[in-house]
């Protein structure tokens, strides 16, 4: 129907080119005057820095073989026959997060998330998404401080998840009325800060870049016979995004008046101010209120982009202008849609199940009417079995399943699957260091935070924990001499949670 609208339009714009925005060509197509730079050497060295960065953050890494080859051959299909100097050398990693969201590096890695691939109509839609971010690398837009603030961004993140899921702990042992049975929910409103924030806690670009991303990647996507409605149908689904995103900010705003003098300075400062309603258990206006408070505090560094919808209102002036003569293309299915029986749909349509399961089992956690002890049982098995038996996203919930019903040994092990594979994550390090010390096993914690050192490429994430080991150990020089490398990424929040540790 959208088609049809267009070729109505042709009809009576045929004389009269809609405006466009300012990152869109004045004519022509963005492809056609593309003049890419020569080397991309510099940009390339930082891959393992960036990686390290990323895989600290939600549950790493998905390691899935067949489905980053699948990924990267889509991406392959758009950049085939462009002109790009061999230096140019992208990837794609997929994130183990449930949100609908991708980014790309400046080397040009694209992170994608298992949430964005589970929510894909088609290949076309993924492809026009590789596209847009792979244009960011193309066009070189990320600013000279992108690693500094994606620092910033993961170390608030990471201590945001950390904070809420250790006061929701500490709850556990009778403080200000906490249970055991909060610990799920109290996670869970630590994740639902992370994927709302996902969009505003990270480097952004501006509105020009985001314009001349969305013209190239439309191009890229065409050019490689994919159908171009999947642009416009990728930007439907953006706008629910936004949509959950300004629900939840009015929400905050709304409910947290009455908090506002206890919310300290900082995004951490109005997370912990919080805590006092949550131990309540007013866990409904936890998330919601640190996401405002986020908001506000980041407000400096949000670029207000093109709503959705405008962005969508865009790319249709676009195709009416530069392929209004254009055949629609049969949009193609993902390899995991149903009837498709190859050995590697096979292995991804298991692989995303299992993350399915998982997500299933994690939304009874976090709240008992979604679901039964039965089915979240279920879930936690089958999410615990091949393909999926050591990925820290499915061991994390088999451990909130296995803590909340007291099984812990059961829940330890799931830890332990998790470290023991593949690609780990930073939060699954954390939670079994945090066993480790509830033992006063310092030696057993020292072993993990150097094993996660090295995994995450020293990430400064890990400064606090690192410090808290060395002083529970009895090192307090070693502790203390980790204190200049705190204030050395002039982070404050990471320089103050530092010093707390070391205090402790």
């Amino acid at each position: 129907m959208r088609r049809t609208i267009l070729c109505g339009l042709a009809a009576l714009f045929i004389f009269s080119a809609p405006a466009l925005a300012d990152g869109y060509p004045g004519n022509g197509r963005a492809i056609d005057q593309l003049k890419p730079p020569s080397d991309y050497t510099d940009v390339l060295s930082g891959r393992p820095h960036a990686l390290g960065i990323m895989r600290a953050r939600a549950n790493g890494f998905v390691p899935s073989p067949v489905m980053h080859d699948y990924v990267r051959g889509v991406l392959a299909k758009l950049l085939r026959g462009v002109n790009l100097p061999p230096s140019f050398n992208p990837d794609v990693r997929v994130l183990a997060a449930p949100e609908f969201s991708a980014l790309c590096t400046p080397d040009g890695t694209i992170i994608i998330t298992i949430g964005l691939l589970e929510q894909l109509d088609n290949e076309d839609e993924l492809a026009f998404v590789l596209g847009h971010e792979v244009s960011h690398a193309i066009y070189r837009h990320h600013d000279s401080e992108w690693f500094k603030k994606s620092q910033y961004f993961a170390v608030v993140n990471g201590a945001a998840v950390q904070g809420i899921a250790d006061a929701v702990s500490r709850g556990g042992i009778g403080v200000g009325g906490f249970n055991s049975t909060n610990i799920g929910r109290g996670l869970d409103v630590a994740n639902h800060l992370y994927a709302l924030s996902a969009n505003v806690l990270a480097p952004q670009m501006t509105r020009s870049q985001e314009d001349a991303a969305d013209a190239l990647g439309f191009d890229l996507m065409v050019r490689a016979g994919y159908d171009s409605e999947a642009a416009l149908a990728v930007m439907d689904k953006l706008a629910e995004q936004e949509d959950e995103a300004a629900q939840a900010a009015r929400a905050a705003r709304d409910s947290s008046k009455d908090h506002k003098h206890a919310s300290g300075n900082g995004l951490l400062g109005g997370i912990m101010g919080v805590v006092g309603s949550a131990m309540t258990g007013n866990w409904t206006d936890v998330a919601i209120f640190a996401f405002d408070t986020a908001v506000d505090s980041m407000s400096d560094e949000a670029v207000s982009h093109h709503p959705a919808p405008e962005r969508a209102k865009l790319l249709s002036n676009y195709e009416f202008r530069e392929y209004r003569d254009s055949l629609p293309s049969q949009p193609t299915p993902l390899p995991w849609a149903e009837g498709n029986r190859s050995k590697e749909g096979l292995a991804m349509t298991a692989l995303l199940a299992h993350y399915a399961a998982a997500e299933n089992a994690a939304a009874y956690i976090a709240d008992a009417s979604q679901g039964s002890p039965d089915s979240a049982r279920s879930e936690v098995t089958r999410s615990s079995t091949a393909p999926t038996a050591d990925h820290a996203y499915t061991q994390f919930v088999a451990y909130e399943y296995y803590d909340k019903n007291n099984q812990k040994p059961q829940s330890e092990a799931a830890l332990q699957r998790a470290v023991n594979g593949p690609e780990a994550s930073w939060e699954i390090y954390s939670r079994l260091i945090d066993i480790h010390i509830a033992r006063n096993d310092w030696a057993g914690a020292q072993m993990l935070i150097d094993q996660a050192t090295v995994r995450f490429e020293d990430s400064p994430v890990l400064l606090p924990t690192h410090i808290r080991i060395l002083a529970g150990e009895g090192d307090f020089a070693g502790a203390k001499a980790l204190l200049p490398k705190c204030k050395s990424y002039d982070i404050d929040e990471l320089t103050d949670a530092c010093k707390k540790a070391a205090r402790a």
